[in-house]
């Protein structure tokens, strides 16, 4: 059962968070540099972690057409904030991201032996932790649903917005700025600031 779009996000001053970013958060950052560096600069006081299986994917996307392998080009040239990707453990954790992988794929065929695989080894990652609470960007509502089934916390990249405008990250000026970056590059609806302040996304804003 999905929460509901009004629960409560992450506060970004919890020190124990460690965020996740997937393949297509790093492809919708790239749309829009000011958005990315917005993104940067909340997350800058918090643990991120690279998994390699996602800079694995944005490789073979950035050899797709355009737009998306412009964009994934743009990513791999903006992954410096995240620090040196990590591996996923084998076999136990390579074992258990094939098996989300296939979850991801729900009977399709992969375009690309990498696709789902770069949110499937973060989620196998994720859901192992111990002492730290693993939050996922991702915008593929599949991707959100299989972390939330695992007991991990993920946002969107406008649910993400939402907690910045709240904590007064951003002003809202910016944020319509974004959305509407996104909208003319295909990669979200038009979401108001209204919607966005609400936190009212639909399946966006979820789960």
């Amino acid at each position: 059962m999905n929460p509901p779009d009004s629960e409560p996000v992450p506060r970004s001053t919890t020190t124990s968070q460690v965020w996740f970013p997937d393949t297509s958060i790093l492809i919708t950052l790239a749309v829009h540099l000011p958005l990315q560096q917005a993104v940067e600069s909340v997350l800058s006081t918090h643990r991120r972690v690279l998994v390699r299986a996602v800079v694995s994917e944005l490789e073979c996307l950035a050899s797709t057409e355009p737009p998306v392998g412009d964009w994934a080009a743009v990513a791999l040239g903006r992954l410096d904030w995240l620090g040196k990707a990590v591996r996923l453990d084998d076999p136990v954790g390579t074992d258990l991201a094939r098996t989300i992988q296939e979850e991801l794929a729900a009977g399709r065929p992969l375009k690309h032996n990498a696709e789902h695989y770069g949110e499937a080894a973060i989620i196998a990652l994720a859901s192992r932790a111990q002492t730290l609470t693993p939050l996922m960007l991702s915008d593929d509502y599949d991707a959100r649903v299989a972390a939330y089934s695992r007991n991990i916390k993920s946002l969107s990249v406008h649910r993400l917005l939402h907690m910045m405008l709240r904590q007064g990250k951003i002003s809202e000026a910016q944020a319509e700025a974004f959305v509407n970056a996104l909208f003319k590059a295909g990669r979200s609806q038009d979401y108001t600031v209204a919607e966005l302040v609400s936190g009212r996304l639909g399946r966006v804003g979820r789960p």
